[in-house]
């Protein structure tokens, strides 16, 4: 079927959580005065033994789990509950339920550090995060100073940047949730079939050396007319912006299953057109336009 896995893109944001992560621990410990062990350490759910995870830790003796997170205080205002609750990013929420089926633990307390800047609004001010002897340092780049993490989260969590969110296991969710890790495994990892493409990035995994000519079908004509003029609207955004999107999965999602032919245009990506020979659109792997 051709799919590629993404390339892996460690990011300034992935980046300066690594670097937070001791601090985090620290910090999660403090609150519960209880010591966080088992760190890294892996599971598997022994009846389906394909469901495997990685958590960042445990409070010693008690059979809760520690997941330790940072985020900025944008992100966290609009997309985290009053701290406390159990309202969380949808995302973690599956991550938490994820890892106590596989460890059988009943609860995971989810420790968050909120920094009040983006990290690249950080970085763009001369800061950043780097590794010395396998430890992380805030370095800034004109001076000649550094200092671990923990000198930042400290002071944050005085002020009021950091929180936790104490989420209890849901065995209803949790079934559901094993219900289609089973069907995915037999329906795709056991046949290699990939699933049906939900977005443009899934779709351009499947299409990763496009080349070749496609004459298109009206209705593929009408798209592509389509995704021209919602894209000629500045600033397009909500439901025009959804709509381009699912424009662009169809039209690449057709491209892909059709027979193509080679020629000077289209030796290193595929070209659309209509049944005039006039070009409708391309596909370079990275962008449809």
């Amino acid at each position: 079927h051709g799919y590629m896995l993404p390339e892996f893109e460690y990011s300034s944001v992935m980046k300066w959580g690594h670097a937070f992560e001791n601090a985090v621990i620290k910090l999660a410990e403090k609150v519960q005065k209880t010591k966080i062990i088992d760190r890294e350490r892996a599971f598997a759910y022994i009846v389906k033994n394909m469901i495997t995870c990685h958590i960042d830790g445990a409070y010693r003796g008690t059979g809760i789990l520690h997941e330790g997170k940072t985020t900025s205080a944008y992100i966290f205002n609009n997309s985290w509950g009053d701290p406390g609750s159990n309202r969380i990013p949808r995302d973690y929420n599956i991550q938490t339920q994820h890892q106590m089926l596989c460890t059988g633990a009943q609860e995971n307390i989810i420790s968050v550090l909120v920094f009040p800047r983006m990290v690249t609004d950080w970085e763009e001010d001369g800061y950043e995060v780097r590794q010395r002897k396998n430890k992380w340092y805030i370095y800034h780049d004109k001076s000649n100073w550094s200092e671990p993490p923990m000198e930042w989260a400290q002071p944050l969590s005085e002020m009021g940047y950091f929180h936790q969110y104490r989420i209890k296991r849901n065995q209803e969710l949790i079934n559901l949730m094993i219900e289609k890790y089973a069907a995915f495994w037999h329906d795709h990892i056991l046949t290699d079939i990939p699933p049906e493409p939900q977005n443009y990035d899934d779709i351009k995994r499947l299409c990763p050396e496009p080349k070749g000519t496609i004459v298109a079908s009206d209705q593929v004509e009408r798209w592509c007319f389509e995704f021209k003029e919602i894209g000629e609207e500045l600033g397009a955004k909500g439901i025009l912006k959804k709509r381009r999107e699912q424009l662009k999965v169809m039209i690449l999602d057709w491209m892909r299953q059709q027979d193509s032919c080679v020629d000077d245009d289209s030796r290193e990506r595929t070209i659309l057109r209509n049944s005039r020979g006039h070009k409708l659109i391309g596909f370079n792997g990275k962008m449809l336009r």
